[in-house]
C-alpha cells in the first residue's frame, strides 16, 4: 500500500511539473509574440525557435522560417544562421544549398561561431575541404569546440587529395639485351575435349536467373516507401554480369541526435538456386543536421564519408523479398509495387 501511495505521489508530481512547464512556456510565448509583432528582432528569433521546437505552441517549421526571416532582414546574425540551417535541411522551406550558403556566410562574417562551423560542414558536403578548413579553424579560434574534432579530419582529406594529384615519377628500365635465337620445338599434338553439356548449366542456374530477373525488374518498397537498397524510385540500378549495382538518390534518416543526409552504394550478388542472394550496402554520409544546432555540446557519433559496409541475406518468396540484417538478424520484407 505504501508503495502504491509513493508511486501515486511521484506521478502527481510529474504531472504538476509538466503542467507548470507548459504554463511557463505558454506565458513566454505570449510575451515574446507581442514583442515580435512590434518588430523586436531578438523576440522574432525567439518566437522562431519556439515554433521550431514546439515550446509554448505547436511545432510549425513554416512559421519558424517566417519569424527567422523577419529577424534576419534586420541583420540579426543568429536568425541569419537559422535561415541557413533551415535551407540546408529543407525544413519549413524548399531545400536550397545556395541560399543556405548565402545566409550562413552573412552570419559567419558577423562573427557568429555556429554559423562558421556549419558553413564548414556545407563546404565538406561540396567536397571543398580547403574552404571547410578555413571556417572550422575560425570557429575553433572562437572557442566553438566541436570544430576542433573536425579540423584533423579535413586536413587528412586535403592531404589525401594532394597525394592523388602529385605526379608520380616514372623510372625508365634499362634497355633489354638482344634475345638469343632459340630453336623452335616441334608442335605438340592437340587433343580436343568434348564440351560440357550446356543444358545442365542452364538447368542449374534457372532459379538463380529467375530471382535476379525478379529483383532487377521490380520497383520495391519497404513500409510504403521506396526501398533504398533495391531497385526503386529512390535509386538507379544496373546489371553487371551476375550482380546488380545501385546508387541511391540523396536520402535522409532521423536519429536521436539529428537528421543524417546520405547516399547508398549497393551491390546485390550471389544469387543461388534457392532464390537467395546477398545485399551489401555502404552509406556515404554527406551532411548532418543536429537536432539542436545551437548546442556546441551535442555529441554526433558518426563522421562524414563512407561508413562500414553492411550485409543482408535475402530470399525471393513468391512476389516479395524477405531479408535479415544486422547482428540481431532483424527481419524486413520488401513488397513489389
Amino acid at each position: 500500500m505504501k508503495k502504491i501511495i509513493a508511486i501515486s505521489i511521484l506521478l502527481f508530481a510529474a504531472v504538476v511539473e509538466a503542467d507548470t512547464s507548459d504554463y511557463i512556456w505558454n506565458q513566454q510565448f505570449e510575451k515574446k509574440l507581442a514583442l515580435a509583432q512590434q518588430g523586436d528582432m531578438k523576440a522574432q528569433y525567439d518566437i522562431g525557435n519556439m515554433y521550431l521546437k514546439g515550446q509554448g505552441t505547436a511545432r510549425d517549421a513554416k512559421e519558424a522560417f517566417n519569424w527567422f526571416g523577419k529577424a534576419a532582414e534586420q541583420g540579426y546574425s543568429r536568425a541569419e544562421y537559422k535561415l541557413g540551417y533551415l535551407y540546408q535541411r529543407g525544413n519549413g522551406v524548399t531545400k536550397d544549398q545556395d541560399k543556405a550558403y548565402h545566409w550562413l556566410r552573412k552570419s559567419a562574417d558577423k562573427g557568429y561561431t555556429p554559423a562558421m562551423f556549419y558553413l564548414g560542414k556545407l563546404y565538406v558536403s561540396r567536397g571543398d575541404y580547403e574552404k571547410a578548413l578555413i571556417w572550422y579553424t575560425r570557429a575553433d579560434e572562437n572557442a566553438y569546440h566541436p570544430a576542433k574534432d573536425e579540423i584533423p579530419k579535413v586536413k587528412a582529406k586535403i592531404a589525401k587529395l594532394q597525394a592523388q594529384r602529385s605526379p608520380v615519377s616514372v623510372v625508365k628500365p634499362p634497355p633489354a639485351a638482344k634475345p638469343v635465337p632459340v630453336a623452335k620445338p616441334a608442335p605438340a599434338a592437340v587433343v580436343k575435349q568434348a564440351p560440357a553439356p550446356a543444358a545442365a548449366a542452364k538447368t542449374a542456374s534457372k532459379q538463380a536467373r529467375y530471382a535476379r530477373a525478379m529483383v532487377s525488374t521490380g520497383s520495391w518498397k519497404l513500409g510504403g516507401k521506396p526501398a533504398d537498397v533495391l531497385p526503386s524510385d529512390s535509386n538507379v540500378c544496373q546489371s553487371q554480369g551476375n550482380k546488380i549495382v545501385c546508387q541511391s538518390d540523396e536520402l535522409e534518416v532521423e536519429e536521436k541526435y539529428g537528421v543524417v543526409s546520405y547516399k547508398l552504394n549497393t551491390e546485390i550478388t550471389d544469387f543461388n538456386n534457392e532464390g537467395e542472394f546477398n545485399i551489401e550496402y555502404q552509406k556515404n554520409v554527406t551532411l548532418i543536421f543536429p537536432s539542436d544546432p545551437d548546442n556546441p555540446d551535442l555529441v554526433i557519433p558518426i563522421n562524414y564519408g563512407l561508413q562500414a559496409k553492411q550485409l543482408m541475406r535475402c530470399k525471393v518468396i513468391k512476389n516479395d523479398i524477405t531479408c535479415y540484417r544486422g547482428k540481431t538478424r532483424e527481419r524486413v520484407t520488401y513488397i513489389r509495387s
